[in-house]
């Protein structure tokens, strides 16, 4: 195509929305775009045989480079006005008339979307408060320029905003935008707040400077607290946000700011561990345990899907306190780790809780449990309940009562030799399906048991809308109530609840004979506790119900001193 062609089907450039010279060798402009036109201010006809060098004066070098790389130009508009430009060029010949194609964008475009793409990098559209990362690169601006007196005075806080989740599933995003948006606007009101972000979709993060008082950094909650604790009332529903907060202070000033706003959500998680609205300054040692945490959830899941038989259930005895019988067991499930060595039910069980990994454990639990059932039958020993615990996951699934009758059927083992305990604290959180899954374990034919009552608030309504056959006292009340007058009447109410309630209460924890015959003495009958046995291995479990009445002679303190 010649340099005429080309000039007389320019307007397909027009397009494009660069500026597009036709260039002669000798500098002219031939033809021009739309673009190039309102990019110099002049008619196509106007600016078609002026100089290009007259808007761009160093356009000389992007010329004779021809297919070079893009080169930065500063230009003047036919009204006076600045240009900042980049462009390149092409050459095209028509015989032996070289003319170039000039190709120039408008720089303040670039720059203005650089700068978007920055501000977005570095901010929250929706809120317009600065995101994570320009959180963190605020923070360590500050650190940088030593606005920061250290000592602990200034400190990172992250504030869990509860239920905004929910509102952004129902309300919609733009509702949690607002809300986040006000919350943000009250909290940079705050005297002593320095920098307020959104860390994520639902936690905010606040630079805050304090006094030196004491008492300060509970003040400064309280304010927080207000700020983000308000009522949103989306037509006649009110919705309330109760928040959470993770503190942490900046005692070193040399510290990486990711470090630091790192402290401060882990300080939130642990808070929101814990009851609604708690607060969590960030120690070491928490951390510590929580890395230890970390280890130990490996572990068990490493042991759980290739290792099984590190575990072992224990069984502790339940005793008739009355004739000294041994009427059933508590299987608890026992840990031997292959370099921990026996690790505390206390260490394994909160941590697979919190891992989701508890329901699990039952599996293994029931598998075992139903095998030695099975095996002390067939072994002609008499048989006794039973009682094994599961996980508020187990209630939540759905899976427990399939899988219990598949084992039963399988052993050929009648329901009655299994009881079903659920710690109260598991109950509580959710009442309806604890309700259910004891309903259905009652018609196969189970016993179902509340475990370490007294310590979930429950409601008494609740329980007693529950199928629950037995009721255990938990041990904290019994081993304090020769020092409590408020154990003591906790564990009565206890008994004379489950009484009126035509089930059975049990007494965990029972260690002394005063303890005994104080719980005896209030009209519970039976007991289970190291008076009587630790938990015992499957052997020593199986000797014990080889014998008749094996704690017979414990029940009476001279008796108990020559077994």
């Amino acid at each position: 195509m010649s340099s005429l062609d080309i000039a007389g089907q320019f307007s397909a450039f027009d397009a494009l929305r660069d500026g597009v010279f036709l260039i002669d060798s000798n500098g002219l402009v031939v033809a021009v775009n739309e673009a190039g036109t309102e990019m110099v201010g002049l008619e196509r006809m106007r600016l078609v045989g002026t100089p290009i060098q007259k808007y761009f004066p160093d356009c000389e070098s992007v010329l004779q480079s021809g297919d070079g790389d893009v080169v930065e130009l500063n230009g003047r508009r036919a009204d006076g006005g600045a240009m900042l430009v980049e462009g390149r060029s092409t050459e095209t010949a028509d015989g032996g008339r070289t003319c170039s194609i000039l190709v120039l964008r408008d720089r303040r475009t670039r720059v203005a979307l650089e700068e978007k793409l920055v501000w977005a990098a570095f901010n929250d559209p929706a809120t317009r408060l600065p995101n994570l990362l320009g959180f963190c690169s605020h923070l360590g601006q500050r650190l940088q320029t030593g606005d920061f007196a250290g000592g602990g005075r200034e400190m990172v806080v992250a504030i869990s905003l509860g239920r905004l989740g929910f509102f952004a599933g129902t309300l919609g995003e733009a509702t949690r935008a607002r809300i986040v948006r006000e919350a943000g606007d009250r909290l940079g009101r705050l005297d002593a707040v320095l920098e307020v972000a959104l860390l994520d979709d639902s936690t905010l993060g606040v630079i805050a400077a304090l006094g030196q008082d004491e008492d300060a950094i509970d003040e400064f909650i309280g304010a927080l607290r207000t700020c983000v604790e308000v009522s949103y009332s989306p037509s006649e529903n009110a919705a309330r946000i109760v928040p959470h907060f993770g503190i942490s202070r900046i005692t070193d000033l040399q510290l990486d700011p990711e470090d630091i706003v790192r402290k401060a959500r882990f300080a939130l998680n642990s808070s929101m561990q814990k009851a609604q609205g708690s607060v969590e300054i960030y120690r070491d040692e928490t951390h510590r345990a929580a890395v230890e945490n970390l280890v130990v959830e490996h572990d068990l899941r490493r042991a759980i899907s290739e290792r099984p038989e590190e575990f072992w259930l224990a069984y502790q005895p339940k005793v008739d306190c009355d004739t000294g019988e041994l009427v059933g067991f508590e299987a608890l499930l026992r840990w031997n780790h292959p370099k921990r060595g026996k690790v505390p039910p206390n260490e394994f069980f909160p941590v697979a809780r919190q891992a989701g990994i508890a329901s699990d454990l039952t599996d293994i639990v029931l598998e075992r449990l139903v095998s030695q059932l099975k095996e002390w039958r067939d072994a002609g020993l008499r048989t006794v309940p039973v009682a094994f615990n599961i996980a508020a996951d187990d209630v939540r699934e759905g899976r427990l009562v399939p899988m219990l009758d598949r084992m039963l059927r399988e052993a050929d083992l009648p329901p009655s030799i299994l009881e079903c305990e659920l710690t109260e604290t598991s109950i509580v959180a959710d009442v309806t399906a604890a309700k259910k899954i004891f309903e259905k374990l009652v018609a196969m034919g189970l016993t179902t048991a509340v475990d370490d009552f007294g310590t979930g608030y429950s409601s008494l309504v609740h329980l007693t809308d529950l199928p629950i056959n037995v009721v255990k006292i938990d041990k904290s009340f019994v081993q304090t109530m020769d020092t409590s007058t408020g154990s003591k009447a906790i564990i009565q109410a206890i008994i004379a609840m489950t009484s009126a309630m035509g089930s059975v209460s049990i007494a965990e924890g029972v260690e002394t004979h005063a303890q005994l015959r104080e719980i005896r003495d209030h009209g519970c009958r039976l007991v289970q506790g190291y008076l009587f046995d630790p938990p015992l291995t499957p052997d020593a479990a199986a000797d014990r119900l080889a014998e008749k009445r094996p704690y017979a002679a414990r029940l009476q303190p001279d008796m108990a001193l020559l077994v």
